[in-house]
């Protein structure tokens, strides 16, 4: 299970007079519905921090919860009261909330965004158990202080607090996941459901890129564990014996790179005829796959969403227990040599036919990325392009020495055939003057040179 925000925490958008006022969103997955949807409907709840009352009202409304509340703004509490049972106005770390409601007993005690506002938050959530039914639970949300993000700041020697969000300037306790589970040993209480909102680095409110720390390749930041999880959410309970099965929806990380297909039904490519299969793994062998409708003409393959290298290991159609090779029809490769090619787009892409005309079945590919940095990409990009173009000089060269050598060599032919002609030559000459005639004729000879006056 993903529980992934679209675009920027969705809880940071609608912000009114206070900074934590703003509309409850059921329809996206954030911190606030998850913990909503943990709650059974006509339970008791003591809720830390309203705010305004955006959870308080779902849950009256909805639910037909009672809930009770402590909240340290008068008039935001005020105004949540009116979908609650009774208030508190006082600081959560005074405690007069526990002499309050110290006779009753709750099904949830609820802190959403709150624990990273206190001081010492273990022992208000020490004293909060008390109140809990034997088989009551606590459910909290905390920011993540591991977000890449902040690891990204703190990399580049920065640490600015924000007004909301992961470094919200009115955060005064931090929280990691390895944190929270100690914090849960030293408090006695037992997590049976873990989960996680994600966001991507240049999604959040801290303006960073996975680029910007040199010496640290992008893909680092985008497959390290945990590291985009944007807030964790906990459900608690009292101790194991009160727990029937634990459930973790915490995953290594978000789904950042995708592999997608689109089918070509005669109409071309089409969003809505794709299949989206997300990568959690791009450091080995990848392997992209799918069953292909009978109707599909073409079919076009978007292996990952990023720049990249690429060496093809197989790409293949089981057509009746064989496996066939497809047919490469067009890519959007700047460069490529046998099976190896080279995307500068966000979105490399192949366009296949099935083998000799026949329909698609089961469609394979399996590839190995030789690497996702897009700036390493970029600069070999240049250097295959300087290299295209010293070699096309490099063969222009050789040409013009070859055409030289082969002008030399007729040349040195030509010269031949002229000593040739010239040695036939002489022996002519040389055979005419040992020649009989040549020797009967010589008086005559003499006696022309004399009236020629020789």
């Amino acid at each position: 299970m993903y529980c992934i925000t679209n675009g920027r925490y969705k809880e940071v958008l609608k912000l009114e007079h206070s900074k934590y006022n703003f509309d409850l969103d059921m329809v996206n997955t954030n911190s606030l519905s998850l913990i909503i949807n943990q709650i059974k409907r006509g339970s008791t709840v003591l809720e830390f921090g309203p705010a305004n009352g955006r959870m308080t009202k779902y849950l009256k409304e909805a639910l037909d919860c009672k809930v009770y509340l402590v909240e340290i703004d008068g008039e935001a509490g005020r105004e949540a009261l009116q979908y609650g049972e009774d208030l508190v106005i006082d600081d959560i770390e005074t405690y007069s909330w526990y002499d309050k409601y110290e006779n009753l007993r709750f099904d949830y005690i609820t802190f959403a965004d709150v624990l990273e506002h206190l001081r010492n938050p273990e022992k208000v959530i020490i004293r909060a158990k008390q109140l809990l039914k034997q088989d009551g639970s606590i459910i909290f949300s905390v920011p993540n202080m591991a977000h890449n993000s902040i690891l990204i700041s703190l990399l580049n020697h920065e640490f600015e607090y924000t007004k909301v969000g992961l470094l919200d300037n009115t955060h005064i306790h931090f929280f990691t996941k390895n944190s929270i589970e100690k914090m849960l040993n030293r408090t006695g209480l037992t997590a049976t459901k873990r989960f996680a909102t994600y966001a991507p680095v240049g999604s959040t409110e801290i303006p960073v890129h996975n680029e910007d720390v040199t010496g640290i390749e992008p893909l680092f930041w985008r497959t390290r564990k945990y590291g985009e999880i944007y807030q964790y959410i906990y459900e608690v309970k009292k101790g194991a014996e009160f727990i029937e099965n634990t459930e973790n929806y915490i995953t290594g990380g978000y789904p950042y790179y995708f592999s997608q297909l689109y089918m070509d039904r005669g109409a071309g490519w089409d969003e809505s005829d794709s299949i989206t299969m997300g990568i959690s793994d791009v450091r080995g062998v990848i392997t992209v796959e799918a069953i292909i409708a009978e109707n599909v003409k073409k079919l076009r393959v978007d292996p990952i969403n990023a720049p990249c290298f690429m060496e093809i290991i197989s790409f293949t159609d089981l057509a009746e227990g064989e496996e066939m090779p497809v047919r490469i029809v067009g890519s959007n490769a700047v460069h490529s040599a046998g099976n190896k090619y080279m995307f500068t787009v966000s979105d490399p892409s192949f366009e296949v036919v099935p083998v000799s005309g026949k329909k698609f079945h089961y469609v394979k590919l399996v590839y190995r990325m030789i690497s996702l940095s897009e700036i390493l990409i970029s600069e070999m990009g240049q250097i295959w392009e300087d290299s295209m173009v010293a070699k096309a000089a490099e063969q222009e060269a050789d040409m013009k020495k070859k055409a030289a050598e082969a002008a030399l060599e007729l040349k040195e032919a030509e010269l031949i055939n002229l000593k040739n002609e010239c040695a036939a030559l002489r022996q002519t000459v040389d055979e005419a003057l040992n020649s009989t005639s040549w020797k009967i004729t010589k008086p005559l000879r003499k006696i022309g040179d004399i009236f020629r006056g020789r």
